[in-house]
């Protein structure tokens, strides 16, 4: 498995604790330096994130608190315990 490859996986790994978005959301933060963000603590990584969301016009999520508040995927969870089928 090359270095990059690796990289993908624990950037993923990492990031997909906090919700499966946010690991797509990290890398566009970082300009798709996987590296850059693995090397930055949890805050930096988040504050980047929000200043990212800022920047692109959305609105910014605390996605640390999703975590630390509620548990992983639990802002998802419950957005699909709201669905009708």
């Amino acid at each position: 498995m090359t270095a990059d490859k690796e990289l993908q996986i624990r950037h993923g790994e990492r990031f997909r604790k906090v919700s499966n978005r946010y690991p797509g959301r990290v890398a566009e933060a970082f300009d798709g330096d996987l590296a850059q963000a693995a090397a930055a603590t949890d805050q930096e990584v988040a504050a980047r994130v929000q200043a990212w969301e800022i920047a692109q016009g959305l609105v910014p999520r605390d996605w640390l608190a999703i975590v630390r508040d509620e548990g992983p995927r639990a802002y998802f969870r419950k957005r699909s315990r709201n669905l009708r089928f």
